[in-house]
Parts: structure tokens; C-alpha cells; sequence
């Protein structure tokens, strides 16, 4: 007998070798017999199932490789793979091209099979493994934590616990793998006979494929049934790989007829959590729909499509594109132009801009917390005094104004050092200055520093404070620094004035503006929060004892949630703000700071107080009516405390009630017909008329000279209630906020961070909830139930943390897109009345209507 190597390649016979030790015979089989061409079938569809990849297969074309099998590792097994396979189809395609069809099919039923497996969440596939049995072996539970290793698992081993495997399926067993060439048995169990057709790692008998006589070798036990080959066990498949049970004869022609019945139905498309999110995204924003499909279509030139929906998504590949992420700012950002929040919205004299919105340290995409509320409505003290347009008159009505204010002022002195003064009610306020905000603002046209006139802190944290003393520089430089302009009003919890007034004397930073800092006094920590056994001023989140109390959802109002006195100045006599007011340095107009800055004590028996929390009345006063004569008051300002690591407060802006607007088609028809009698009555000028019947107390009237009475019901619309903007600074939960911010039209909650699966590898919602609460802060779902709670118009989510980008790419956009799905969930609210914010946002707050 001649070696191997000594023959042609088209001499080869086809040969499998047995186990060793076996007795060997000859055996020839003819080829062109009906049975033998299905067992070339059964070996063809075996290779289908066990090698081949899960893309569908085309008609193949000759492979023209070396005989010689490669000797590198994996790579050799895998060519001498396809060398084979394709050999199989080769003859399939020539002899016997139904059941050539036949193996296509079911290829692509596998490939199919596998889509969908993968396109199952884990959930999913856990239910699909106890509906079709199959059983899990002991010890193998604890490896199936992601979902490639279920979906391998589903696919390895649903042909093993189907039950519904025939004979012919189980005698297909096993492939040997070997260092030198690859080998291949395959039989089938046909009435009772069964034949062999082995087959050399190299080619395929040529004279077989004529219908000429071929010679195989077996075993004398293997008369009644094929003796399979064991595996080695370190062969490694590719992914997706798993062996389905094969079908017989019956089940082959019957997946050909269910294949052809379900080519009218139309195609059913699965899509992944993922998908659907991401198909929502790009709907959302067009621009960034584009940009993915222009890259797309580079990417792939035969892809030919002019949108990406649910059909060709898979297609396009999306998490491995290389595209061009928009970058615009301000109002060229896409989510400014196309967010459900704020593209329909028209401009108000009043608005909320996010300049910061990360929490911790500033980033690339994000800075960190400022948020400015912008009131453009006339009236108030101007904050130049180079205004070159306003008339004398005005002027010395302004001048006026201010000394009647400050007589006013020295009358109401309480017995400190401090002169109570109120700001502007018109131009910019900020609510938190983090590290770098100075150069955030300069980003924006939104927000111009000459226009800063109050800034509120909630808190004393770094990413909270430390752009103060940056930012007052920055408003020096383009403010003036005369008697006539009044200073920047500054507010936070206790401390703030000395850290203040050292950091700008210490910097010898003379250049910033006029400033006067009021302080919220006795800021307490919430009840849940108690100092650790070192006594050393830090307090820790007593999560088990919280939940224990209010069942963990934040809105209990047990005895022992009630607001007491701890963490105050002097408690610890170590702290800085028990340490302040012994230092010895006195304010200095040199370096900006000038008197008046009050102490603002809380009130613990306000009408609005939540489970006995302090309130704070910075600004304003709580009679809400609103005296057009009285400018400086048409906003009052109030503070409660948060539940935090550190004293920290939060904010509730409210615009008094308005008045009426005016219906002047109802009253100019009369003052013409009354002007000269108007005239003539020492009205100089009579359509002033309308200023007077606007400002007719409520069940008033005016008598024109006709006799025409107008009453004030009658051509004034209803007053119209105040706007109020709730701003929350760092907090686990706003409870004493509750009845302050009843109604809310703004909400601005923190969320700093979230479970998303699929993102996160470990833990869950239960776990990352607590471990916000831990550290003083809230999640989406938290940001969502307190919205509900207070029944709030708009809520807008901030402070995220760094790990969150904030650009306009399609993974960030995604995940925003999941966290204001979490918080409309939890508050109830449309998916127009949630956001999450991104620097450099503007939200106008639109006038109640009544």
C-alpha cells in the first residue's frame, strides 16, 4: 500500500482511522447510490452545524489551498475545516442540489436561531432555559453570570436536552481533532442499514464523485451501529457554535415546506433593549441620526439604506463606527433644538441656564455645579451705572429711591453690626459656583458676569465653593466699582464670610467687585446622619435605622426623623465654623467686601415646615401680594436644610402673584370717544387712562366723563400666580423642602448616579440606591418620586457624576436618555417635563396663565 504522501492528491481514497487496536476491514461503497449521497448529507449538515460561522451561506466557490495542513495551532484545524466543508458542498452542489438547498436552509434557520438568542435579555434567557428543560449541571450555575456565557450555554446544549432527537441524530457524535489533520466521521441510521463514508483531511476522492467505487475502513463491532470518536476536550469552538439536534428525512423536508410557507409573512424583528433606546435617540435628534448614517454608509459601501430603523440596525454596526460627534454649544446644541423640554418653547422673562452639571471635579464635556436663574423683567436697581440711556429724570428717581431705602435700613437695625439690605431683583443669580465656573461662563453668551447679582451656596463642599473667589475676580474686571453700584449679594451656611474674606485677602486679589455676604445660621444635620465614634465632626448616613423608619422610601415622619440641633457651631469645637468667629480680621473695602451682610436666623415654626425643619427667609417676604410700586420685592427667597454629609441647604425661589393683564381693546375704544373731555378735565394725557384702570383694587371702577363706568373685573384678566423654582443642593432627601415646594414650576434635582444594566457589570438598584444615600445623594428614580411627591411641573436632573459624559454622542445620549426614562417612571411626568441637564442648557419658565 502506498503512503500518503507518495500520492496524488486526486488519488486519495477516503479514509478515517478507527480506533487503535481495532481489527480493520475494507469496505467499498458506491457512490452514486441514493444512500450514499445522504450520507453525504448527514456529514455536510453535520459540519453546518459545528463549524461554520452564523452568517448565511451563499453558493460556494471553489477554495484552491495548499494540501499540506498548516501547523499553526488553530489556524491549521480551522483551514483543513473549510477545506473540507467546502469540498462537501462542492459535490452536494453537483450531485444532489435539493438537499445542497436543503443544508442552506437549515443554515440559515441556524444562524436565525442564534439572533435571537442573543437579542434576549438575561432574564429572558433564564425563562427559556427552564421552559425547554434543559438542565444545568451542578457547580456549571455560578459560571452563567453574562449573557455570551447563557447564550453559549442555550446553544451548546439545547440539542442534548431537546428530548426529541431521532437515532439518526444521536450517532452523530464527535470530531477528533489532531496535530497533523483534521478527521471526520459522520453516519446515519436509514432503515435499520447503516453505511460510512470516511473522509481525509485533505480531499475528496475525485473518482468518488463520478460514481465510482470508493474504499472505507471499519470496525467488525460496527455492523449494527457507527462507533463514534471521542473529542478532545481543549478544542476550542468559536462562539455560537453549539450542535442542534440534526433533522431526519421527515423534519428536513418539513422545514423546507414551513421556510417556504413563511416567506409571504413579513419579517419579525426582535430588536435588544439597546437597540430600541438607541432607535429612539437618533429619532429624537435628527443631526445625530445623520452623522451615524453617513458613517455608516462609508463604513459598509454595499449597505444601501436612507435611514437606520428596527430592519437594518444590526447592519449598521453602530457601536464600531467612527463618526463625527456634534459640537455645539448653547442654542447649536442638538438637544437644545430637539429635546421634548425645550424645542418648543418660546422665550420668557424668565429662565434657568445649567452652566455646570457634573458633580465632584469639572471634565472635558461637563463642569461642575452652577446653575444661574436669569429674571430680565423691568423694574428693580440697575447694576451699571454706565447706563448713558437712562434720562436725568430716572436718575434722580433712582437716587432717590436708594436714600429713602437706606433710611429705611438704619431704622430696621436689630442690634448688630450688620445693616439688613436687600439686592436687585432683576439680572443673574447663581446657585453654586464650583472649580472652574469662571470659565464655563465664558463659554456662553447666556450668562454675562457684569450682570451677576446674587449668588446662593447650598453647601461647602470644593465642587460647590471653589470658583467663588475666581469668578468675583472675573466680575471685577468689567463692573464698577462706584458708590452708586451696589454690591454682589452672597449667601450660604455659616462660615462663609471668613472663608471668603480670607481666600481674597490672602490671594491679594484686589481686583474683585464690591461683595456682602449673608449667612444662614444654625444649619442642622439631618436626624439620619450621626457623628462617627472618633467624634472628629464627621457624620455617616445611618442607612439600616432610615429604612427601618420610613420603609426606605424617604417620606416618613417618625419621632425620630424629626429636625433637632446637632452638627451646629460649637458642637465641635474643631470645626471651621465653630473656629471662624474667633478669627480677628475685619472686612477691608480694599479687597471688595463691605458691610451689611446679615445673619439670618430659621424659623421653626413656619407654616410651611416638613417633620419640624428649620426654615429660612433669605429674601423677600411671605406676603406674596406684589405693590407695583415696591420693585425690590417681587421675589422672595427661601432655604431648608438637606440631608448631606455636611451642613447644606436648599433653595425655593418664589415670584409673587402678579396682576392682571390689562385688556386695552376694551378700554381704548372709550378713552377715544372721552378724549376730549379728558383733556379738558386736566388730563394731560389721557391714554395714561389705562396705566390708572390697570391698578383699580379688585372690585373697583372708573367714570369717564360720558358717564361710562369701567370696573376693574371687567378689563383686567385674573391675577396670575407666581412662578417657583425649587433648586436642591446635594441631598440623600428634600423632605423639609416638601411643603415649600408644593407645585413647583422647575424642579432641579440632583441624580448622581444610577444603576443601568448592561452598563454596570455589578450590582443592582437596590445596591447603587444605597450607596448614594451613603454619601449624601440621590438617584434618578429618588430625583422622580420626590417630583411626584410635590406634584412639580418640569423636572431637570443635575449633578452627575464624572463617569456620565456630557457631549452629544450616542453612547452619552443613550444613557441620558435611560436615566430621564427612570425618572419619568418613578414621577409620573411626560417625557417633555424631564431632562437631564447638560451644560450650558437654557429653560425658560413660561407665565401661569391664572
Amino acid at each position: 500500500m502506498r503512503s500518503r504522501r507518495d500520492m496524488a492528491s486526486s488519488e486519495r481514497p477516503l479514509v478515517v482511522p478507527l480506533a487503535e487496536g481495532k481489527k480493520k476491514q475494507k469496505v467499498v461503497a458506491t457512490t452514486s447510490s441514493s444512500l450514499s449521497v445522504l450520507c453525504y448529507a448527514t456529514a455536510t449538515l453535520f459540519f453546518a452545524c459545528t463549524f461554520s460561522s452564523t452568517r448565511a451561506f451563499s453558493t460556494p466557490k471553489p477554495i484552491i489551498l495548499s494540501s499540506r495542513t498548516s501547523h499553526h495551532g488553530h489556524d491549521g484545524h480551522s483551514s483543513s475545516k473549510k477545506i473540507i466543508y467546502n469540498q462537501h458542498l462542492q459535490v452536494l452542489a453537483s450531485s444532489s442540489p435539493d438537499i445542497f438547498e436543503s443544508i442552506m436552509t437549515i443554515q440559515q434557520t441556524k444562524s436565525s436561531t442564534r439572533q435571537e438568542l442573543e437579542k434576549m435579555t438575561i432574564k429572558q434567557l433564564k425563562s427559556y432555559i427552564e421552559e425547554k428543560g434543559i438542565s444545568i449541571p451542578r457547580g456549571e450555575g455560578a459560571n452563567l453570570k453574562l449573557k455570551r456565557q447563557i447564550v453559549d450555554f442555550i446553544w451548546d446544549n439545547q440539542g442534548v436536552n431537546s428530548g426529541g432527537a431521532t437515532t439518526a441524530n444521536t450517532a452523530i457524535d464527535a470530531v477528533a481533532v489532531d496535530d497533523d489533520e483534521f478527521n471526520l466521521a459522520a453516519a446515519m441510521d436509514n432503515n435499520g442499514a447503516n453505511e460510512n463514508v470516511a473522509v481525509n483531511g485533505n480531499n475528496i476522492n475525485g473518482d468518488e464523485a463520478n460514481g465510482k467505487t470508493a474504499t472505507t475502513e471499519t470496525t467488525e463491532e460496527s455492523s449494527s451501529a457507527f462507533v463514534p470518536f471521542k473529542a478532545k476536550k481543549n478544542f476550542n469552538r468559536s462562539a455560537g457554535t453549539g450542535m442542534p439536534p440534526l433533522p431526519t428525512e421527515t423534519t428536513l423536508a418539513s422545514s423546507i415546506s414551513n421556510e417556504r410557507n413563511n416567506d409571504d409573512s413579513s419579517p419579525k424583528f426582535n430588536l435588544t433593549p439597546k437597540d430600541r433606546i438607541v432607535l429612539d435617540v437618533i429619532k429624537r435628534y435628527p443631526p445625530l441620526h445623520e452623522s451615524l448614517l453617513d458613517a455608516a454608509l462609508q463604513n459598509n459601501y454595499d449597505l444601501q439604506i436612507e435611514e437606520i430603523t428596527k430592519e437594518n440596525i444590526e447592519q449598521c454596526n453602530l457601536s464600531g463606527l467612527n463618526y463625527d460627534i456634534p459640537i455645539g454649544i448653547g442654542e447649536n446644541d442638538i438637544r437644545h433644538l430637539h429635546h421634548p423640554m425645550v424645542k418648543n418653547v418660546t422665550q420668557s422673562d424668565m429662565d434657568v441656564v445649567f452652566i455646570g452639571t457634573a458633580s465632584c471635579t469639572p471634565g472635558m464635556t461637563r463642569g461642575v455645579s452652577c446653575t444661574a436663574l436669569r429674571l430680565n423683567w423691568r423694574g428693580g436697581r440697575v447694576l451699571d451705572d454706565r447706563d448713558d440711556n437712562m434720562s436725568s429724570k430716572k436718575k434722580k428717581e433712582q437716587k432717590k429711591k436708594e436714600q429713602e431705602q437706606k433710611q429705611k435700613q438704619q431704622q430696621n437695625k436689630k442690634g448688630n453690626s450688620y445693616v439688613e439690605a436687600r439686592g436687585p431683583t432683576t439680572g443673574t443669580w447663581l446657585f453654586d459656583c464650583g472649580e472652574s465656573t469662571q470659565l464655563s461662563i465664558q463659554r456662553t453668551p447666556s450668562i454675562k458676569p457684569s450682570k451677576i447679582s446674587k449668588i446662593f451656596l447650598t453647601h461647602c463642599h470644593g465642587d460647590h465653593s471653589f470658583g467663588l473667589p475666581g469668578l468675583l475676580c472675573l466680575m471685577g474686571t468689567d463692573r464698577d466699582r462706584s458708590d452708586a453700584t451696589p454690591p454682589v449679594e452672597i449667601y450660604g451656611p455659616e462660615g462663609l464670610r471668613m472663608w471668603l474674606r480670607v481666600a481674597v485677602r490672602y490671594s491679594t486679589s484686589r481686583v474683585v467687585p464690591k461683595y456682602r455676604v449673608h449667612e444662614l445660621m444654625d444649619v442642622p444635620m439631618a436626624p439620619e446622619w450621626e457623628e462617627g465614634h472618633r467624634r472628629n465632626g464627621r457624620f455617616y448616613y445611618q442607612y439600616k435605622r432610615d429604612r427601618e423608619e420610613n420603609n426606605g422610601n424617604g417620606s416618613g415622619s417618625g419621632e425620630n426623623r424629626k429636625w433637632g440641633m446637632q452638627g451646629l457651631a460649637g458642637a465641635d469645637p474643631t470645626s471651621w465654623i465653630s473656629r471662624a468667629p474667633m478669627i480677628s480680621l475685619e472686612p477691608s473695602k480694599d479687597f471688595g467686601e463691605v458691610v451689611g451682610g446679615r445673619d439670618i436666623y430659621p424659623q421653626y415654626n413656619h407654616p410651611q415646615s416638613t417633620d419640624g425643619a428649620p426654615i429660612w427667609q433669605v429674601e423677600g417676604n411671605d406676603d406674596e401680594s406684589n405693590n407695583e410700586s415696591d420693585e425690590d420685592n417681587e421675589v422672595s427667597v427661601y432655604a431648608a436644610p438637606m440631608s448631606h454629609g455636611v451642613p447644606c441647604v436648599g433653595y425655593v425661589v418664589q415670584e409673587h402673584t402678579q396682576p392682571g393683564r390689562l385688556k386695552p381693546e376694551n378700554v381704548a375704544p372709550i378713552i377715544q370717544r372721552n378724549y376730549k373731555g379728558l383733556v379738558d378735565a386736566g388730563v394731560k394725557n389721557p391714554m395714561k387712562v389705562m396705566a390708572v384702570v390697570k391698578n383699580l383694587p379688585v372690585g373697583g371702577s372708573y367714570t369717564f366723563p360720558d358717564g361710562t363706568v369701567l370696573k376693574q373685573e371687567d378689563v383686567v384678566e385674573p391675577p396670575r400666580k407666581g412662578r417657583k423654582i425649587v433648586i436642591c443642593g446635594d441631598t440623600a432627601d428634600c423632605r423639609s423642602l416638601e411643603g415649600l415646594a408644593q407645585g413647583a414650576d422647575v424642579l432641579v434635582h440632583e441624580a448622581t448616579n444610577t444603576f443601568l444594566r448592561g452598563i454596570d457589570k455589578e450590582g443592582n438598584l437596590r445596591s447603587v440606591t444605597r450607596d448614594a444615600k451613603i454619601h449624601g445623594h440621590s438617584t434618578p428614580y429618588m430625583a422622580g418620586e420626590f417630583a411626584k411627591r410635590i406634584n412639580a411641573k418640569k423636572l431637570v436632573m443635575n449633578h452627575f457624576s464624572a463617569r456620565y459624559k456630557g457631549d452629544q454622542s450616542i453612547d452619552s445620549m443613550t444613557i441620558m436618555s435611560r436615566m430621564e426614562n427612570q425618572a419619568v417612571k418613578a414621577s409620573g411626568l411626560s417625557e417633555d417635563s424631564v431632562a437631564a441637564a447638560w451644560d450650558f442648557m437654557v429653560l425658560p419658565v413660561a407665565r401661569n396663565e391664572s
